[in-house]
């Protein structure tokens, strides 16, 4: 486990599994069965009188002191369906004895930028442990046609025999299987050639290739220039901020213009690597991603007099290892705050 990182996909993906198994935590809504990671899932609770009118799926709901975010799937995927405890059923106690009452319970779970918020359920959730083999991408057109949207993987696993399979709705999935086909990868490679390490290779200037280790790499984005935010007062290299997901803002620096103080030249889409640096993500905005490759780390060169900055290593074809800690160093002494 990772408890220090600021990336909570990462806390999930080495918390959750146990063996080769993705430990969950199902719960039930519209007729749906979801599961979160169980590393997902800080607590679950009896939903809580519910004092605002929840549109769209989304309210608010006073936990003690603090007021959080709900979301209620039912509604969001049945909108005409009223959710229970919105204006009806649990604006006033004495509605819980009712013969129409549903109870709800809440998971507690956590966005990206730290922010706790709850995810209605119907019935009690569960734990399940599922195997690798069960997950499955769920079909682009059924997505659309559901509005689940949110949704980009599914499992099918057998509880009981004798039973029909569990269909379960995955959320929080693709990162942790990403990471987990990452290092499977990895560990196969470095099995074969433990000397080995593989590297993200862009383009640069003057036929020049730069190197990232590919273990810092989150994923690869594109980018539309008039979505980014500019900045004011820093050098050219910093493109400026891009909302990112869930209203994460992104730092986006032209790693050309940074490594070879040559600036990328206009253009309406940026290819963007969103990229794990000293406990920060950032996005280099690169001229083009070209490959994958393993290199041995026996043949890796002193830079020497490199003709770009913050070269660690040189590789046969002009391609420069680059020393990501001293292009965050860089970047701090500019902005204390990355």
């Amino acid at each position: 486990m990772i408890p220090n990182t600021p990336f909570f996909w990462k806390r999930i993906s080495t918390a959750t599994t146990e063996g080769d198994s993705l430990r969950v935590v199902v719960f039930a809504s519209a007729n749906y069965l979801f599961a979160l990671p169980v590393g997902a899932v800080l607590k679950v609770i009896a939903c809580p009188l519910i004092r605002t009118p929840v549109e769209n799926g989304i309210g608010t709901v006073d936990l003690g002191a603090q007021t959080i975010t709900i979301v209620d799937l039912r509604q969001k995927l049945i909108p005409q369906v009223m959710p229970s405890g919105t204006l009806g059923e649990q604006l006033a106690p004495a509605n819980a004895s009712s013969p129409g009452f549903r109870k709800q319970f809440l998971l507690l779970t956590q966005t990206r930028t730290g922010e706790i918020c709850g995810i209605c359920s119907d019935k009690p959730p569960f734990l399940l442990d599922i195997p690798p083999e069960a997950v499955r991408p769920l079909p682009w057109s059924y997505r659309q046609a559901m509005k689940l949207n949110f949704v980009s993987h599914m499992a099918v696993v057998s509880a009981v025999p004798t039973e029909e399979p569990l269909k379960l709705l995955l959320l929080g999935i693709s990162q942790i299987l990403a990471e987990k086909q990452k290092t499977a990868a990895a560990t196969f490679e470095q099995q074969l050639h433990p000397q080995r390490q593989q590297f993200l290779r862009i383009s640069l200037e003057n036929e020049m290739s730069g190197l990232l280790p590919f273990n810092f790499v989150v994923e690869i984005i594109s980018v539309a220039s008039q979505e980014i935010s500019p900045t004011l007062a820093l050098p050219r290299w910093m493109v400026g901020l891009y909302n990112w997901q869930e209203g994460q803002m992104l730092r986006l620096i032209d790693l050309q213009a940074l490594v070879c103080s040559s600036p990328l030249s206009p253009r309406e889409q940026l290819t963007v690597v969103v990229f794990e640096l000293e406990n920060q993500i950032v996005g280099f905005v690169v001229p083009e991603v070209c490959d994958l490759e393993w290199h041995a780390l026996e043949q890796v060169q002193s830079p020497g007099n490199a003709p770009l900055r913050f070269a660690g290593g040189a590789l046969p074809g002009k391609r420069w290892i680059l020393d990501t800690k001293a292009i965050a160093a860089e970047i701090k002494m500019v902005n204390p705050l990355l």
